[in-house]
């Protein structure tokens, strides 16, 4: 079996519908092209395909980095093809608030910096306060280095399997369980939490630099008909307004 892990994590593809799309049991092959996403879902999903039930071979076909790489760790073996990147880095997060807001998101990305390492050390041999290193250096590797730094074990130099011949039926099986996550009472929660979230960041940050919030559209005027000398007068100052 083939499982494509394309696009952000926690968006594009989730620990839930990964976790429907896997088999029982029995090898599979992931294939990965993300530029990484959620952190706490790129720790799911590595933890899914590391707990599968028969070998999971990797293959980094673009890019894997930020929770991506994390997940890519999971394979039993991990082919990065000629022209792919390898990307590992601490884990980011936006804070708007006060100093304790700061602190506790602090507080938080280490714990996840932290998670990380001991998967990357694990991979890699190394210790954990070298993985750190990696990751605060925010390091970029080609399949060759990838491979010499111990975070990939082979490097293959022939072409991906185009995503158009994926099998029809798994993608439809895989967006009826995306529409399904989406649609769920938590889905759409989440989904309205996230735009009131960003909703009160944008007027917070409009308001400390100054900015007034967008002025609603006047609703047109109802156009009077002028009768009599109102209508003359207009008639003359719009001939006075032409030709000043």
């Amino acid at each position: 079996m083939r499982l494509d892990l394309f696009g952000v994590v926690g968006e594009d593809f989730t620990p839930t519908t990964v976790r429907a799309a896997l088999p029982y049991s029995g090898d599979i092959t992931v294939a990965i092209n993300s530029g990484g996403g959620i952190a706490v879902d790129g720790s799911a999903i590595y933890n899914i395909l590391s707990g599968h039930r028969g070998k999971v071979h990797v293959e980094i076909i673009g890019i894997a980095a930020s929770a991506a790489s994390l997940i890519a760790m999971a394979g039993h073996t991990i082919t990065m093809l000629d022209g792919s990147i390898l990307m590992i880095h601490e884990p980011h997060n936006f804070t708007y608030g006060d100093s304790d807001a700061h602190q506790r998101t602090v507080e938080q990305l280490e714990a996840h910096a932290v998670a990380y390492a001991k998967v990357y050390a694990k991979r890699a041999g190394i210790s954990e306060a070298a993985a750190r290193q990696v990751m605060k250096a925010e390091t970029w590797y080609t399949p060759d280095e990838a491979v010499a730094a111990g975070f990939a074990t082979a490097v293959v130099d022939r072409l991906a399997v185009p995503f158009a011949r994926v099998d029809k039926k798994y993608e439809a099986r895989m967006q009826a369980v995306h529409a399904r996550a989406a649609a769920s009472p938590r889905g759409l929660q989440k989904v309205a939490d996230t735009k009131a979230s960003w909703a009160r960041v944008v007027a917070a940050m409009n308001k400390s630099m100054g900015f007034a919030p967008a002025a609603p559209p006047e609703e047109p005027k109802p156009k009077v008909e002028l009768t009599g000398w109102a209508k003359i007068v207009e008639a003359n100052n719009a001939f006075v307004r032409r030709h000043r």
